[in-house]
């Protein structure tokens, strides 16, 4: 009876562990999804500046290798005035762990908008608070790009063109700055480091000034460019905007020479674009977004960028500029550039 009771009992636990094998394993817990919102404000229209086009995809860069959803991108267009309610109305929603906008048009309102919402982070690129005389607020951190150094090297590449043997070059060593309207970080930073750039490299050439006044308009652009060449101007820079493109087509309509800010315009025309000054927006863009979904940005402090830190930088590398351009002026625009990430030159010393 004893050893009947046994192989029961034995039969009942092989019955019991088998039951219990064959039970479905409770699922482990699963990991909540990390999730970071972003959401970009344009002053002005992404498709007209390719600094916005760059930054943007910087931006989208960025999240798709984190893993988190595309930034939310609003154009504010032509509605200079809306801008600030714009973001305000971003802020207002309470749903973006960061708030994204560029250029000193907005420092106003990024300020107001900070004190107004300090839990609420924002990013302002291309922007310069420190200029204002007012701190960084503990919920903001800004970087600025240093025009100066674009300016100097648009200018020495301009000097260097007119002094040249290049075909279209001629012999009165004048060359043409054309901005598509005042802007002051262009009036306070690009033009003196444009106009250093040229007497860096000959204090005899002279610098014809322009304004557009319009950011859109391709045609008053080229009414621009041609009162510069009647003047004797035979190669401009220009700053960036749709109207400013005017001064390209009319520098090919009269065998001139053009020169591209912020991005690389030579494939357009490249019989004209000898060589273009860059901002690398793109990797700027890119950079801070990353430090922002680690927890790594800076809030409350305001950096600048420039050739040191490889956001100004030159077509050095482009094919166009390697086959047009005289060995003698890529050896030394390579050395402007040198000495400009070094530290050897300050663009605005007078």
């Amino acid at each position: 009876m004893k050893k009947t009771t046994t192989t029961i009992l034995a039969l009942m636990l092989l019955l019991l562990l088998a039951v219990t094998a064959c039970a479905p394993s409770t699922p482990p817990e699963k990991e909540p999804e990390k999730t970071f919102t972003s959401a970009i404000l344009i002053p002005g229209t992404l498709g007209d500046n390719p600094i916005f086009q760059m930054m943007v995809g910087g931006a989208e860069e960025a999240a798709a290798e984190a893993g988190y959803d595309k930034p939310k991108v609003v154009e504010g267009g032509d509605d200079y005035a809306g801008y600030g309610n714009l973001l305000l109305s971003l802020a207002e929603a309470k749903s973006y762990d960061l708030l994204i906008t560029y250029t000193d048009s907005m420092v106003e309102d990024v300020l107001s908008i900070a004190e107004t919402f300090p839990d609420q982070k924002i990013l302002l690129l291309d922007g310069d608070i420190p200029s204002t005389g007012q701190k960084n607020p503990s919920n903001v951190y800004s970087a600025r790009f240093k025009n100066e150094d674009l300016g100097y090297l648009g200018g020495c590449f301009a000097a260097l063109i007119t002094k040249s043997d290049l075909p279209n070059a001629n012999e009165d060593l004048k060359v043409g700055l054309i901005f598509t309207d005042i802007y002051p970080t262009w009036s306070n930073y690009t033009q003196p480091g444009f106009e250093n750039g040229v007497k860096a490299v000959d204090s005899e050439v002279e610098v014809v000034f322009s304004v557009v006044g319009n950011w859109v308009d391709p045609l008053k652009g080229a009414e621009v460019a041609r009162a510069q060449f009647a003047q004797g101007v035979d190669v401009v820079w220009f700053t960036t905007g749709a109207s400013t493109y005017g001064a390209v087509d009319e520098a090919g309509r009269q065998n001139k020479y053009a020169i591209c800010s912020d991005n690389n315009g030579i494939a357009d025309a490249p019989e004209v674009i000898l060589g273009c000054t860059l901002i690398e927006g793109r990797e700027s863009a890119k950079d801070a977004f990353i430090k922002a979904y680690k927890g790594e940005l800076p809030y409350g402090t305001a950096d600048e960028m420039g050739a040191k830190e490889g956001v100004v930088s030159f077509t050095f590398d482009d094919p166009s500029y390697l086959e047009k351009v005289p060995e003698d002026i890529r050896s030394s625009m390579e050395a402007i550039y040198k000495d400009l990430v070094e530290g050897k030159i300050d663009p605005l010393a007078k």
